[in-house]
C-alpha cells in the first residue's frame, strides 16, 4: 500500500543509489518514485509526512522549496558518492546503505535555512575568490602532501587574476562595514570546510544566524602565507587568521564597487549585490545526532570581529587598486614608527655617554681576552638604534631622518675610534689577543650575520611585543667591538689591523641597512612607486661592494681550512724517521702563508731533515710556506 510506505524520491542521476536502496533490508518500507513523477502530485506520496530524496543539489533545493511552501513533509537526504560537500555539510554517512538506515530511523527536526537572493543555500555562499576557505577539511585531511602541493600550485597560477574590491556590508541592525576584500564565505551551520573550522565554536544550529568570513590578504605574499598554513598545517580551530574578518547576523546586504562572482553551493549564480537571510525553522529534516550537537536558542545579538581588515581610508584606497606583492602600512603605523626612529636618530648626551662607556668596556675586554666583558659592552652599545633609523631614511629617502641618523652614527664611530686608540696608546704593551684576532678576518659569513640581524632588528622595532629582542640582535651583530679593535690598530699604528677590523664594522653596517630597509619595504612602509626602489638599490649596491673583499677573505678562510684538513695527523717519512703533524694553525703576513704546528717525532730532526719536511709539505700544498714547528719527542 502506498499509504504505508515512505516515498524514496530520486533524480535522474541517482539510479545507482536506487539499486542499492532496493537491496536494503528495509526496502519493503520504501516506495521508489522518480522526481518528475513526485512533483506532479506530491501530496499523494507524503501521507507518512517523510520522504527520502537522492538527487542533484539543485533538485533537492527545489524539493525543499516545495515542502516549505506547499506541502508539510519532512525530508531525509541520501547523498551519492560524488556529493562530498553535501554529505560533509549534513554529517551523512559515506556508506549509502548506512545512509538509508539513518534516513529511515532519524526523527525529523525543524532547521533554519540560509537564503541568498531568494535561493536556498544548503551549505555555503561564496562571493569572489576565497581559497582555501571554501575547501573541505575532511577531503584535505585525506590528501597526500603531493596532492596538496598540486592544489597549491593550481591556486598560485590564478594569482595574476586575484584582486581586491571595495565592499560595503550592512547587517540586520544597520551596522555598516566598508573594507576591501578578495571574497567572502557565508555559512549557516558547520559544513566542515576551512571556513567553518575557523569559527566552529560560533556555528550553532537553529540560532537564526548566518556567519560570514571576509578574506582580505594585504598582499600576494600574505595570501601565499595564508594558503600554506591552511593547506599544509593543521587548521587552528576557533581562531581567526590574520586578515580574516567575521560577522554574525540574521541578514547581510553586500554591495561591491566591482562585480564579484556569486556562487551558491558551488554553482555560479550571477554577481553581486547579494542579500542573505536566515529563515528560522524553514523545514523539517532528518539528520544524524552528530549534526544536532551544536543546537542553540535563537538570538538577535550580532557579532562583528574585523581584526586586521583594512578599514582606514588610505589602506582601503591603496589596496583597492590591486593586490600588492607586499603589504602596505597605514599612515598611522608609519607615523608611530617614524616618531620613534626620529628620536633614536638623534645624537643625545645619553647616546654619546653609552658609546664611550661601551667602547672602553669592549677595549678592556679585548685586552683581557674576556668574551663576557665584551658581551657586556655589546649590551651597553646604543649604535643599533641610529642604524635602523638610517635604514628607514634610505628607504623613504627622508632627508631629515637620513642626515640626522648618519650624523649620529658618524659621531658614535668617531667617539669609539678615538677612545679605543687613546686607551691603546696609554697601555704599556701591545698584545694581540684571540678576541682581537677574531675580528681581523671578516668574511662573507659576517655579512650573512649582519643581514639576519638587520632583518630581526627591523622586525622587532615594528613589533612592540618583541622589541626587547633588540638586545639579542645587538649581541649577535657586535657593532662596537670591531670599532674598538680598529681604534687599537690606530693606537698601535698598525693600519692593516685598522683596515680589517673597520671592514668588519662596515660589513655589519651595510648588511643591517640593506636588510632593515628591505624588511621595512616588505612591511609596507614605502611602496616601490614611492621611491623605495632607489633607496633599496643604493643599500644593495653598498652590500655588494662590501662583499667583494669579504668573498676574497672567505676564500682565504676556506683555503686555510683545507690546509688544516690536509695536514692534520699527516705522517711523513723523512730518512726513515716517522714525523706526524698535529695542532696545525695558519696565518697570512702579506702574501706569505705561515704554518704553525707540532711535530711528533722519535728523535730531533736535523737541518737537512727539516728542509726535506718543508719541501714535502710544499709539494703537498702546491705552494711555498713559512713553517714554524715545535718538535715533541716520543720515547
Amino acid at each position: 500500500m502506498i499509504d504505508s510506505k515512505i516515498a524514496f524520491v530520486y533524480g535522474k542521476n541517482s539510479e545507482d543509489v536506487v539499486e542499492v536502496a532496493k537491496k536494503h533490508q528495509l526496502a519493503e518500507n520504501l516506495l521508489f518514485v522518480p522526481l518528475n513523477e513526485f512533483l506532479k502530485d506530491p501530496k499523494s506520496y507524503t501521507v507518512n509526512e517523510k520522504i527520502i530524496i537522492s538527487a542533484d543539489v539543485s533538485e533537492i533545493k527545489g524539493l525543499i522549496q516545495k515542502g516549505a511552501n506547499e506541502c508539510d513533509f519532512s525530508l531525509a537526504i541520501v547523498a551519492r558518492k560524488d556529493q562530498n560537500a553535501l554529505r560533509d555539510s549534513f554529517h551523512l554517512s559515506q556508506n549509502i546503505d548506512e545512509n538509508i538506515t539513518q534516513a529511515l530511523e532519524c526523527e525529523p527536526k525543524e532547521i533554519d535555512m540560509l537564503y541568498c537572493n531568494g535561493e536556498i543555500a544548503l551549505y555555503s555562499v561564496q562571493i569572489g575568490d576565497t581559497p582555501p576557505l571554501s575547501y573541505s577539511t575532511l577531503s584535505y585531511e585525506k590528501k597526500s602532501l603531493k596532492e596538496r602541493f598540486i592544489s597549491f600550485v593550481d591556486i598560485f597560477k590564478k594569482f595574476k587574476n586575484l584582486h581586491h574590491t571595495k565592499i560595503t556590508i550592512k547587517t540586520k541592525k544597520e551596522q555598516v562595514i566598508e573594507t576591501v576584500a578578495s571574497g567572502m564565505v557565508v555559512v549557516e551551520h558547520d559544513n566542515r570546510t576551512f571556513a567553518s573550522s575557523i569559527i566552529a565554536d560560533k556555528l550553532k544550529i537553529n540560532d537564526s544566524k548566518l556567519s560570514a568570513l571576509i578574506i582580505s590578504p594585504p598582499s600576494v605574499v600574505g595570501y601565499l602565507g595564508f594558503l600554506l598554513k591552511s593547506m599544509f598545517l593543521k587548521v587552528k580551530k576557533d581562531r581567526l587568521p590574520n586578515h580574516v574578518g567575521y560577522i554574525e547576523s540574521s541578514t547581510l546586504e553586500i554591495k561591491s564597487e566591482k562585480s564579484l562572482d556569486l556562487r551558491i553551493d558551488g554553482e555560479l549564480k550571477g554577481t553581486t549585490p547579494a542579500f542573505m537571510e536566515v529563515i528560522p525553522k524553514a523545514i523539517k529534516i532528518c539528520l544524524p545526532k552528530s549534526f544536532w550537537k551544536m543546537e542553540a536558542n535563537p538570538s538577535d545579538k550580532e557579532s562583528i570581529r574585523l581584526g586586521t581588515l583594512p578599514l582606514s581610508k588610505d589602506i582601503v584606497n591603496y589596496q583597492e587598486q590591486k593586490l600588492p606583492l607586499f603589504t602596505h602600512a597605514s599612515e598611522e603605523q608609519y607615523q608611530t614608527l617614524f616618531v620613534s626612529l626620529r628620536e633614536e636618530a638623534k645624537a643625545s648626551s645619553t647616546f654619546m655617554t653609552l658609546i664611550l662607556l661601551s667602547t672602553l668596556l669592549a677595549t678592556v675586554g679585548l685586552y683581557l681576552n674576556s668574551s663576557s666583558v665584551i658581551i657586556g659592552a655589546m649590551l651597553l652599545a646604543p649604535l643599533m638604534q641610529p642604524i635602523v633609523s638610517f635604514s628607514m631614511g634610505v628607504l623613504r629617502r627622508s632627508q631629515s631622518i637620513f642626515s640626522e641618523s648618519l650624523k649620529t652614527i658618524a659621531i658614535g664611530v668617531a667617539i669609539a675610534l678615538v677612545s679605543s686608540a687613546l686607551f691603546a696608546l696609554i697601555m704599556p704593551f701591545e698584545t694581540l689577543t684571540n678576541e682581537m684576532q677574531g675580528r681581523l678576518r671578516p668574511s662573507i659569513m659576517d655579512l650573512i650575520v649582519a643581514l639576519i640581524s638587520g632583518t630581526a632588528a627591523a622586525y622587532a622595532k615594528n613589533n612592540e611585543k618583541i622589541v626587547g629582542s633588540l638586545v639579542g640582535v645587538s649581541i649577535a651583530v657586535a657593532l662596537v667591538p670591531p670599532i674598538a679593535v680598529a681604534g687599537i690598530g690606530l693606537g698601535w699604528m698598525n693600519f692593516d689591523m685598522f683596515y680589517h677590523a673597520f671592514l668588519l664594522f662596515l660589513t655589519n653596517f651595510a648588511g643591517i641597512v640593506f636588510a632593515a630597509s628591505m624588511l621595512f619595504f616588505m612591511q609596507g612602509f614605502s611602496p616601490i612607486s614611492g621611491g623605495a626602489k632607489r633607496g633599496l638599490l643604493y643599500s644593495l649596491i653598498s652590500a655588494v661592494l662590501i662583499s667583494i673583499p669579504l668573498y676574497l677573505s672567505f676564500e682565504s678562510i676556506k683555503e686555510d681550512a683545507n690546509i688544516k684538513r690536509d695536514l692534520m695527523d699527516k705522517r711523513y717519512l723523512i730518512d726513515d724517521l716517522s714525523v706526524k703533524i698535529e695542532a696545525v694553525q695558519t696565518s697570512h703576513i702579506g702574501d706569505e702563508l705561515h704554518i704553525r704546528c707540532d711535530l711528533l717525532v722519535h728523535s730531533i730532526l736535523n737541518d737537512s731533515q727539516k728542509r726535506e719536511l718543508k719541501k714535502e709539505i710544499e709539494i703537498e700544498l702546491d705552494k711555498e710556506v713559512i713553517l714554524e714547528a715545535v718538535q715533541r719527542i716520543i720515547f
